[in-house]
């Protein structure tokens, strides 16, 4: 029996099927067995289905490009409190209007990636935030990885699509007056923190645009730090010191997160 017919069978109400070639079943040549069940056709399958909520992803690109549309073109973007102030103020306004049921939380989390792609660099905010991630790379909009305490790992951050990609590079090298296109696919700059980003597009790239940043603490380690860890040990440093202050050439090579 199909699925279908042991779904429906199952169904208060409803009469199993006869099988096939069974006494009664459609078909066959033997008679019914008196005072057997009535052949009764299977009810038809029901069509309506129940409507399929919106995805949170789809929702946010419609009330981004809602207030993106609503806000004032002559507004000064360098002025964050007043840019924040307005994508508030506009957000909250769209989303009465649209009537949508979404949780505090939700809410929270829309209004700050939109506020993300407005002012800042789209999905990277919340990476470029986090003190504990020491590189971001992007490889093409559906991979982005981060290091973390020297390990890599797989984040669930996506783009939408390469020129999602290709937006937040142009925000990066736009202030420092670099371009990059298919005859400069490759380009580096800094971030107003200080840190390095390089950036690849096709055709020197095969998997579209790819971001690499690489960040810096906010607090650098100290010798001291470096000899608690068991990094270098005292009489290293002396000797530095002493290359230094005798205006040696110093060679220096390794990892760009090691220490």
């Amino acid at each position: 029996m199909s699925l279908l017919k042991r779904i429906e069978s199952a169904r208060p109400g409803s009469t199993a099927p006869a099988a096939p070639g069974a006494p009664g079943a459609p078909g066959s040549n033997l008679p019914a067995v008196p005072g057997g069940p009535p052949n009764v056709a299977t009810s038809p399958r029901l069509t309506s289905q129940a409507p399929v909520r919106e995805s949170f992803r789809d929702v946010k690109f419609r009330i981004q490009n809602r207030v993106i549309q609503d806000l004032d073109p002559k507004l000064d973007l360098s002025n964050q409190v007043e840019v924040r102030r307005q994508i508030e103020e506009i957000f909250g306004k769209v989303i009465d209007e649209e009537g949508l049921a979404l949780t505090r939380a939700e809410r929270v989390r829309m209004l700050e990636q939109i506020t993300d792609e407005i002012i800042g660099l789209g999905p990277l905010e919340p990476l470029l935030r986090d003190e504990s991630i020491t590189e971001v790379m992007v490889n093409g909009p559906r991979q982005v990885y981060i290091e973390r305490s020297g390990k890599l790992e797989l984040t669930n951050v996506v783009f939408q699509n390469d020129d999602h990609v290709m937006r937040i590079i142009d925000r990066i090298i736009a202030p420092i007056g670099r371009r990059v296109d298919e005859s400069s696919p490759m380009v580096d700059a800094r971030l107003t923190d200080g840190s390095r980003v390089n950036a690849i597009i096709p055709p020197l790239s095969l998997v579209g645009p790819v971001i690499t940043i690489r960040k810096f603490s906010a607090s650098p380690f100290t010798t001291d730090d470096l000899i608690r860890f068991g990094t270098a040990t005292p009489d290293m440093f002396e000797f530095l010191r002493a290359c230094v202050e005798a205006r040696l050439n110093l060679f220096v090579s390794g990892g760009t997160g090691s220490c």
